[in-house]
């Protein structure tokens, strides 16, 4: 960082909330420390407190967001372009990667000891090895969309069970495994008297079924010549959760020609981003057959999405671990009547986003995510 006699540097700042420590000219040509924060237009004077505090917090520990840059393949596409983003400015961070398998380079180098159950399950979308140079496109800074929400689907079902079927299962609930088995064996006798009625119920079935054609179960045959069904035992089961998925829906209204070239390519960026590559698909290795690696395409990119705060998450905001670009929809008469500009630009553009995590969400992290 290039700085002047007078303290205040002379370079613009790389990141929203950057503190930098420079020295002024003081009296008799003596000289002392100055500090500045940088807000994303200028430098803003701050206490050396405040300088020492953001240095030593590791609140700069999420992906730098560099000032809007049309020329610079490393800038950020924003909209709006000119927005000033200040430490209480909310807006979604898109940042997108090429896609990590699951199964491949986990705990490369390291002991599995060292990682907890979850932790290793996380690896492939958290691990920063896994993901540093790995950025495909420039990252996107949009507003918040007027319809933020987030999700949690827990799965359960009913269970049916037969008598025999509940009566074993009870047994296993002991957790001894000798003795199931041994109390299995002297239910045999028992199990076989409670199969008896259900032996008559097949027969008359088949029989039925050969002479009429009619399919009659076991509860059609009990109810209606004894008055009876069979127990059900139904129990309530847990059967797994759901991935989470999200929807953001904009309205993209340039103002002038440079924020009509910003939002084309911040749709170019979406679409190229939630695409298969057909090119990539000849990157695999192999010894024999040249034409086999063509039988492939190359995954597309995942997007990690961060609601921020200033230069950090929103703390008050679900965040989402790593997301597949599920849709991209590019509305070009969001008002329902197609017009442009002069030049050709769309007047507005109408962008809705679907994504869905590639991860579950535990009780454990239940507080971040």
């Amino acid at each position: 960082m290039k700085t002047n006699t007078g303290g205040k540097p002379t370079a613009n700042g790389t990141k929203i909330g950057q503190t930098v420590k420079t020295e002024a000219a003081g009296a008799r040509g003596s000289k002392y420390q100055v500090f500045y924060q940088w807000d994303g237009s200028e430098w803003n004077s701050i206490t050396k407190a405040k300088y020492l505090e953001s240095t030593e917090s590791g609140t700069f520990s999420y992906k730098t967001i560099a000032a809007p840059t049309l020329s610079s393949a490393t800038g950020s596409r924003r909209y709006p372009r000119d927005a000033a983003m200040t430490a209480n400015s909310d807006y979604v961070l898109f940042e997108f990667f090429e896609y990590q398998p699951p199964f491949q380079n986990i705990n490369k180098g390291e002991t599995i000891s060292k990682s907890t159950p979850l932790a290793t399950y996380n690896e492939s979308v958290s691990a920063e090895r896994l993901y540093k140079g790995s950025e495909t496109e420039q990252s996107i800074i949009l507003y918040m969309p007027e319809d933020v929400s987030t999700g949690y689907k827990a799965n359960w079902s009913g269970k049916a069970f037969s008598n025999i079927g509940r009566d074993i299962l009870t047994t296993a609930g002991s957790g001894d495994a000798g003795q199931v088995a041994q109390n299995t064996l002297n239910n045999i006798e028992g199990a076989f008297a409670q199969l008896a009625p259900n032996i008559g119920e097949k027969t008359i079935n088949q029989v039925v079924s050969k002479i009429t054609g009619e399919s009659i179960g076991q509860n059609d045959v009990f109810g209606s010549t004894r008055g009876v069904i069979l127990n059900p035992n139904v129990e309530l089961l847990f059967t797994g959760t759901d991935l989470r998925n999200i929807s953001l829906n904009y309205k993209l209204v340039p103002r002038n020609a440079l924020e009509a070239t910003e939002i084309k390519e911040i749709c170019k960026i979406f679409k190229r981003s939630m695409l298969p590559k057909f090119s990539k698909g000849t990157e695999l290795n192999f010894s024999k057959g040249k034409n086999a690696a063509n039988n492939f395409i190359k995954v597309p990119n995942v997007c990690r999405l961060t609601f921020m705060r200033g230069n950090g998450p929103n703390p008050d905001v679900a965040q989402y671990k790593m997301c597949a670009m599920t849709n991209v929809e590019i509305n070009y008469t969001p008002d329902g009547t197609y017009a442009t500009y002069d030049d050709g630009s769309m007047v507005a553009i109408g962008l809705s986003l679907s994504f869905q995590e590639t991860k579950l969400i535990f009780s454990e992290e239940a507080d971040k995510y």
